[in-house]
């Protein structure tokens, strides 16, 4: 799966920062993909200083979405941002900059950038908004008019202009860990042999991770499961693997290799970046943590 972020700027006036992309010819917020060993919250910075000269810190992760075009799908991470320094300038990859309002967006501009402006400004805290995106017939042309025919060409020109080859984002691979408490806030702990470890595992192709986590949950507990916020997002620091820790409640009971332990009294033999993932989620936060897995 490929990984990508959009960074949602706004003014003093309320108006939102926005780029004309140079491939599609369409607006919307600056974003990119993310490279191995990339934290999204660096890359959101990075990108918006490359495409519109603006140094950004990103403040809080409003909402994920999966985007199910094959072979593998795209997930993009969207982030508010507040505006740190820098001058406004177009770039190679963005043909306008500007700050528009909301109120009044340019065209052209496809729906599932207008769907994430309109929940990222409309965010005011809480839990992290995900959804998988509806891809149109009009929107399914348009990548496959991309793929085959204007990348090609961009990359035809950049030879002429004696530039490197365009390097394709990497694939990644996905991982969902689920954080299940009790009504006791006691989290729920599996035993595989001699260690504890919370549930989770790895995703299949074009499976959104949310999906992922009900999946390995309903198969190592035999319950269904409730997801309540996405709390922690860990990347390797050398392979494209992330991690997306997810909070959920249950309602059954579980199987007889599970145990609940308060938070901060888990088993010695637990694992101990699984261990992190629990004291992440019940340090109360008010938005996701980003940070790289311990080795």
């Amino acid at each position: 799966m490929k990984i990508g972020t959009n960074g949602i700027v706004t003014n003093e006036s309320g108006q939102v920062l926005l780029i004309q992309r140079d491939d599609s010819r369409t607006f919307a917020p600056p974003g990119g993909s993310v490279e191995t060993g990339e934290l999204p919250t660096d890359n959101i910075a990075r990108e918006v200083r490359e495409e519109t000269g603006l140094i950004v810190l990103p403040v809080r992760l409003v909402g994920v979405y999966f985007w199910p075009m094959k072979p593998e799908g795209l997930l993009s991470f969207v982030f508010r941002c507040i505006q740190r320094g820098g001058e406004i300038a177009t770039s190679d990859e963005s043909l306008q900059v500007d700050y528009f309002w909301p109120r009044a967006l340019p065209k052209p501009m496809i729906n599932l950038h207008r769907e994430r402006l309109e929940h990222g400004l409309n965010h005011q805290g809480g839990p992290v908004h995900w959804a998988t995106h509806r891809i149109p017939l009009k929107l399914r042309l348009m990548s496959l008019w991309l793929g085959l025919v204007v990348y090609p060409r961009m990359n035809r020109q950049r030879k002429r202009d004696g530039k490197p080859d365009y390097v394709p984002a990497p694939q990644w691979q996905i991982t969902a860990v689920t954080i299940i408490r009790n009504q006791d806030n006691h989290i729920l702990w599996l035993k595989d042999g001699d260690h504890y470890h919370l549930p989770g595992g790895g995703s299949t192709p074009m499976e959104a991770p949310w999906e992922t986590a009900v999946r390995h949950a309903r198969q190592q507990t035999q319950q269904t499961i409730q997801l309540t916020n996405l709390t922690t997002i860990t990347v390797h620091p050398q392979k494209p693997i992330i991690t997306m820790a997810f909070t959920a409640k249950m309602s059954g009971t579980a199987v007889s290799n599970a145990n609940w332990f308060a938070p901060g009294s888990e088993p010695e033999n637990s694992l101990p970046e699984h261990r992190q993932l629990v004291a992440e989620a019940n340090g109360g936060g008010e938005t996701a943590v980003f940070r790289h897995q311990t080795m």
